[in-house]
């Protein structure tokens, strides 16, 4: 008897894996309602500028917001609202009060934005 062959002909492809897409999650926040600050209307922030941000600034901004919040818990500073707020207002370039003054809503969406950002965010390894 002769034995099977166990590599396909030639002619003959193995099967490919089906490819992953690679979809980058936005990084311009869709604001739940029209937001007014100081007379402008905004319906989206873009934080884009994240992209751009260095070791160096996260460093700056915690000691900032250390500064300011001396009881935080530095092992999640940056999960902490005030540590994505001056971030997102130096990506932003819009004062601290601009976002502090966000709807609660809104202010969660920013928070989780910048953390999953932060931390990679998709869940898987």
């Amino acid at each position: 008897m002769e034995k099977e062959k166990l590599n396909p002909a030639p002619e003959q492809e193995a099967p490919q894996e089906p490819s992953e897409e690679i979809v980058e999650e936005s990084l311009v926040l869709k604001l739940t309602r029209p937001y007014v600050f100081e007379g402008k209307t905004y319906e989206e922030l873009d934080l884009s500028g994240l992209e751009n941000v260095t070791a160096g600034t996260l460093e700056n901004v915690g000691r900032q917001v250390s500064k300011k919040n001396p009881g935080i818990n530095p092992a999640v500073l940056e999960m902490s609202t005030p540590f994505c707020h001056m971030l997102a207002g130096r990506v932003a370039k819009l004062p601290l009060e601009f976002f502090q003054r966000l709807p609660a809503k809104d202010g969660i969406a920013l928070k989780a934005l910048i953390t999953n950002f932060l931390y990679g965010g998709d869940g898987e390894d």
